[in-house]
């Protein structure tokens, strides 16, 4: 009986602790669903309606305070704590878009770099936090996260170098003033066209950074600097930025209507990657042609997409590797969507993922598809004797208006230049800028050495007021250099030299002259174009052969101008069979044999036909005898 109720009281004990452990785990998971209430997929495929209160959060270790549009003072609204409340900001935060100054995050296959330009000291530098091979770390150029978003966030959604601050780093006696650049959601996801990236940078450039997502989603008037306020600056006491809120905006409970859009419309994605081609004039735009994919109704996101953590599947070959995607990424490419790979399975042969049309190619030799990427023949300007320069918005301003808007006719991108991929060995379809700058040689690498220095150490050497423009440049000429590395050797360290045009100067054994080398820290930079693709009756190879294979075909022998401030090597070129590398005799060789290919198949099908003949009458003359032999000897 004791035995009995002991085994009973155990028992409930049991059902007690599991019944805690239960109600544990259920309250855990709500919890979890509250704070990630936005996050995942339900399976109901309409979007929420964004209905919500405006949270503003002036410091890390403050509670959010409810915006109210009579607020006093009118505080900007926080997008990590408005938006944080139903989605992981955190998690986001390391999406593509917000992860290039995280030195962990996976760097993938090398894109469009930021640019430092100044003129003043000859310098072109293609920088990224990536590290991609021929750009500059900002760590490199001594430049800190304050100094990047403040020069590059006109064209950044907010996060990355915006947030991410180290403790010696440049700015930080700012920050108080003018808040951190925090992930402006709305930059992307605002469906409302009243979402204005260019008053975003505007603001940017004041440093009124925690005003960003207010001011360009047009919740509020934004007025006043930040950059000129007291280090001590208060938005909580002080009037130096002043926020009015549009009033009509919020309801009788103090929330405001966010037309959010998961899938982002095209427009919101121009404003970062636009293309425009350099000397084609503004009434003339309505004459170019859109990508085909575009054309036919598709939207950037059809392709481009991501899940919550926000990493973008880029749609290259070879990303699920480099950047640990899911196998699904390889139906986002071009061989995965046209040919049907679904993550390593083929689907019906008869078409592509969803009915793309499955490319044919007729006529064409294998060998094309082991050496030239899909992008080779089908995307970008089809191919001049002469290179193409285009302009983009992140390198070169574009989107700005008003009084912030700025002509930037540098860098020069030449496109399309042909490139052999490092990853696939393959021939691809690229832009391409040639870096300048001045440095100290490595042992293995050639650190570059900030303008700012090159100026403050030989300034008046540069002779900034007695040279001319050329191509966009001040002209430095060979004694120049010279000089200025004279100026640049200091006790101790490295030795100065002058990257530009592809070539290295360096001082001569007489100090007073330079000479030039080879170097492969003075190769261009160059990153594969996918956009705008073209369709296959606007691509290489359907007018025949002849479009790649001539002596003179602009593939291979079209000359690419090397950009260049040195007086001497301003009007210099290279043929795209180089810049690819290629043997121009090999290809012009082999080019060559097309002029006889159709005399040599004609030659060959009448020796076929002549053969043919031979044979037959030597087939006839075998039959003969043959039945002679069956038939034996005629009796007479």
């Amino acid at each position: 009986m004791s035995r009995t109720w002991r085994q009973r009281a155990v028992g409930r004990s049991a059902l007690i602790l599991m019944s805690a452990v239960i109600c544990a785990l259920a309250v855990d998971t709500a919890f979890a669903e509250e704070e990630l209430l936005g996050e995942g997929n339900d399976g109901n495929r309409s979007g929420p309606v964004h209905l919500i209160p405006l949270y503003a959060q002036i410091f890390a270790d403050d509670d959010p305070v409810e915006i109210r549009p009579d607020s006093k003072p009118a505080l900007p609204f926080s997008v990590r704590a408005t938006c944080g409340e139903c989605h992981d900001y955190a998690n986001i935060a390391g999406g593509w878009h917000f992860n290039s100054s995280d030195p962990q995050a996976p760097a993938g296959r090398p894109g469009e770099p930021w640019v430092l330009v100044d003129r003043t000291a000859r310098t072109l530098l293609p920088v990224s936090g990536r590290a991609w091979k021929g750009t500059f770390t900002p760590e490199h150029l001594g430049i800190s996260s304050w100094e990047m978003a403040k020069q590059f966030g006109r064209h950044m959604p907010g996060g990355d170098w915006g947030e991410r601050f180290g403790d010696s780093d440049d700015g930080l006696d700012r920050l108080d003033a003018s808040g951190k650049f925090e992930i402006n959601c709305l930059a992307c996801h605002n469906g409302d066209h009243r979402q204005d990236q260019s008053e975003a940078a505007l603001q940017g450039l004041r440093e009124n950074y925690r005003w960003i997502p207010t001011a360009s989603s047009g919740l509020g008037v934004v007025s006043g600097l930040a950059s000129s306020a007291s280090e001590a600056f208060d938005p909580l006491m002080d009037d130096d930025v002043q926020v009015q809120y549009d009033a009509q905006r919020f309801d009788a409970k103090n929330a405001v209507f966010m037309d959010i859009a998961g899938r982002p419309p095209a427009d919101r994605c121009y404003f970062c990657h636009s293309l425009q081609k350099r000397d084609l004039p503004e009434n003339e735009a309505w004459q170019t042609d859109e990508d085909i994919h575009l054309t036919g109704g598709m939207t950037c996101v059809d392709c481009h997409r991501n899940g919550d953590d926000h990493r973008i599947v880029r749609g290259y070959e070879g990303e699920v590797e480099a950047e640990n995607k899911p196998l699904s990424a390889r139906g986002l490419t071009c061989e995965g969507c046209h040919l049907g790979d679904q993550g390593g399975q083929d689907v019906a042969a008869a078409s592509g993922r969803l009915g793309a049309p499955r490319p044919e190619h007729k006529g064409f030799p294998t060998i094309h598809f082991q050496k030239l990427s899909c992008t080779a023949c089908h995307s970008g300007p089809w191919p001049n004797r002469q290179n193409q320069y285009v302009r983009t918005p992140r390198i070169h301003r574009l989107g700005l208006h008003g009084k912030h808007r700025l002509d930037m006719t540098l860098p020069h991108v030449a496109s399309p230049v042909f490139v052999t991929s490092e990853t696939t060995g393959k021939i691809t379809a690229s832009r391409m800028i040639w870096p300048a700058y001045w440095g100290r040689m490595g042992k293995d690498q050639i650190s570059p050495i900030p303008p700012e220095t090159v100026k403050k150490q030989a300034g008046d050497l540069l002779a900034v007021e007695t040279v001319e423009f050329k191509n966009d440049w001040l002209e430095i000429a060979p004694d120049q250099i010279a000089a200025v590395l004279t100026a640049l050797k200091a006790e101790g360290q490295a030795e100065p030299v002058y990257v530009a045009g592809g070539k290295l100067y360096r001082l001569a054994g007489d100090g007073l002259s330079v000479r030039t080398e080879d170097h492969p820290g003075a190769q261009p930079y160059s990153w594969p174009l996918a956009h705008n693709v073209r369709p296959a009756q606007q691509s290489l190879g359907v007018n025949g052969c002849d479009d790649c294979h001539t002596i003179d075909s602009p593939f291979f022998f079209g000359e690419v101008a090397v950009d260049t401030p040195v007086s001497d090597r301003m009007d210099t070129a290279q043929p795209r069979y180089q810049l690819a590398g290629q043997s121009g005799t090999y290809w012009w060789a082999f080019n060559a044999s097309f002029v006889f290919r159709p005399m040599l198949k004609t030659v060959g099908f009448v020796c076929a036909g002549l053969l043919g003949l031979i044979l037959l009458a030597y087939a006839l003359a075998g039959l003969r005898w043959v039945l002679r032999r069956i038939q034996g000897p005629i009796q007479e």
